[in-house]
């Protein structure tokens, strides 16, 4: 198969790892091109000095001093952004940050056609984002980031005025599943919602992926979180698609096939017995294999 360009966007900096690090990691390990935007500066966010000291506090600082804080915090969290992305095999330059305020993120006409413009540059293949709906879709930033996705989409596949980039249309986008849907097992359970419908295996990654979480230490991800985190999450849906860990994506549009599709992976499930499943499932990650993260300042890149 000829490599493929993927495009992940996230609303917050910890978002493209803590759902789809593992994804991230399997696609540049084969070759493809993998690109990460983050949309908001995420300085207030689960940050320990912005979200957690402020809230123990008698009072915050003056506007000005406040402003100076959380963009000192945001660059903090963009150098571990930068530290995660290399653990899964992305580079700096093929990290673009929006820097947009997480507090009040809205679609509107900037950031659409902004994004637009980015992705009739880079020319995805896939795109890996939220889902439009999350959490009924009021008042909550993933929700947003997924529609200003769906906006700029359609937009980059037609001419802007002022773009001089020819359009480009993705072939499908799929949606983080963690926190958006229930989890299909097979047909008769997908009545009446939204449900995870690919999973991907990420057992021989997740120790990576655990690594990604501990570079999120400015927002407490790191540590005793990431590892009940990978855990709870890609466990539940690992143990759903019968792997250890795997992360689970909505798809947006169904594929179009010559043949009936059958992964290497779902034919071999099938030819395991029970126990093997079971043991199989039953693999734990080795805390020998995480590695250790080292976060340095990045050079400094808007898109």
């Amino acid at each position: 198969m000829e490599s493929i360009r993927l495009l992940v966007i996230g609303a917050h900096p910890a978002d493209i790892f803590d759902q789809s690090a593992g994804t991230m990691a399997h696609h540049t390990a084969r070759g493809d091109w993998v690109g990460c935007v983050v949309l908001t500066h995420g300085a207030r966010i689960h940050d320990e000095v912005i979200s957690e000291q402020m809230f123990h506090r008698t009072e915050v600082p003056e506007a000005d001093v406040l402003s100076q804080m959380m963009t000192e915090r945001s660059d903090v969290k963009a150098d571990e952004v930068v530290a995660a992305c290399a653990l899964v095999g992305v580079k700096q330059e093929d990290i673009y940050f929006f820097g947009e305020d997480d507090a009040v993120l809205t679609v509107n006409e900037s950031n659409v056609r902004r994004l637009a413009c980015l992705v009739r540059r880079l020319k995805p293949d896939l795109v890996i984002t939220h889902f439009p709906k999350e959490g009924g879709a009021i008042g909550n930033p993933h929700a947003t980031a997924g529609q200003i996705v769906m906006h700029a989409l359609p937009l980059a596949a037609g001419v802007d005025p002022g773009d001089r980039l020819p359009p480009h249309r993705v072939a499908n986008v799929f949606f983080f599943g963690q926190g958006a849907a229930a989890t299909r097992r097979g047909i008769w359970s997908a009545e009446g919602g939204f449900y995870n419908d690919v999973f991907i295996d990420i057992t021989d990654v997740a120790h990576i992926k655990v690594a990604c979480l501990d570079a999120m230490k400015s927002q407490g991800y790191d540590g005793a979180y990431a590892r009940k985190r990978i855990e709870a999450s890609d466990g539940s849906f690992g143990d759903h698609a019968g792997v250890a860990y795997a992360e689970g994506f909505i798809r947006c549009d169904s594929t179009v096939c010559t043949h009936l599709p059958l992964s290497d992976l779902d034919l071999k499930i099938a030819r395991m017995s029970d126990h093997e499943i079971i043991r199989q499932r039953s693999y734990k990650i080795d805390e020998r294999q995480i590695p250790q993260v080292k976060v340095f300042a990045r050079n400094k890149k808007q898109s």
